[in-house]
């Protein structure tokens, strides 16, 4: 199998648009079920889980894991690391069907944001959906914030694609990164998961294809 850099994973979601047909959204559809599985298996008989998302496309894949999760009767809680205005295309459509689907997203501009990531502990499972391959600088707030009350909250993790903080090509961390106990990375596995810090954070690690075109 093929190792992916994040340049290459962008022209493999591009060409698949493009050259075949496949919409983004179908994608993210893939993308968004094949977290929701992995949460199934982790939660059979259902739970509370907390679903952060950032704003660009991996955020957009957390919106539709929490609108998954809603759907099968998951106590569900979405928190956002961006405002609403400023959510990518993507991630704002899937935050409109996500609500109405019932899912309630917590924008980090709201009183509450502060408030329920201190509570973070008191959830069953954790999504990680705040930042895909693309991330290169140090972290900033509000996603600084958001990764260090993901790791002191002691509840497991499952992070979409890369656990965010992560460099995706070197493996190394951007200042601070989530410490993931599964991860789902998509499309192909990623060089982060065989060098540095990513080797670590990335715990149980699987590959979904999510139906990319083998050429």
């Amino acid at each position: 199998m093929w190792i992916a850099t994040s340049d290459q994973s962008r022209a493999i979601d591009r060409r698949a648009s493009d050259e075949f047909g496949i919409p983004a959204m179908v994608l993210m559809e893939r993308a968004g079920l094949a977290i929701f599985q992995a949460v199934r298996e982790m939660l059979p008989n259902g739970g509370s889980i907390t679903v952060l998302c950032g704003r660009g496309n991996n955020g957009a894949d957390g919106f539709v894991v929490a609108r998954l999760a809603r759907d099968h009767d998951f106590q569900v809680e979405c928190l956002v690391a961006s405002t609403e205005e400023n959510l990518g295309l993507d991630a704002a459509h899937q935050c409109k069907t996500s609500l109405v689907h019932g899912v309630q997203p917590i924008f980090c501009n709201d009183a509450r944001w502060a408030r329920r990531l201190e509570a973070l502990g008191s959830r069953d499972l954790i999504v990680d959906a705040l930042l895909g391959t693309g991330s290169r600088c140090e972290l900033k707030e509000p996603i600084l914030t958001a990764v260090r009350a993901i790791n002191r909250s002691g509840v497991p993790v499952i992070a979409v694609d890369v656990p965010s903080g992560i460099d995706c090509d070197t493996g190394e961390e951007l200042g601070e990164s989530v410490w993931a106990l599964r991860t789902i990375t998509l499309g192909l596995p990623k060089p982060y998961l065989f060098q540095g810090t990513g080797l670590d954070h990335a715990g149980y690690w699987t590959v979904d294809e999510i139906g990319f075109p083998s050429s």
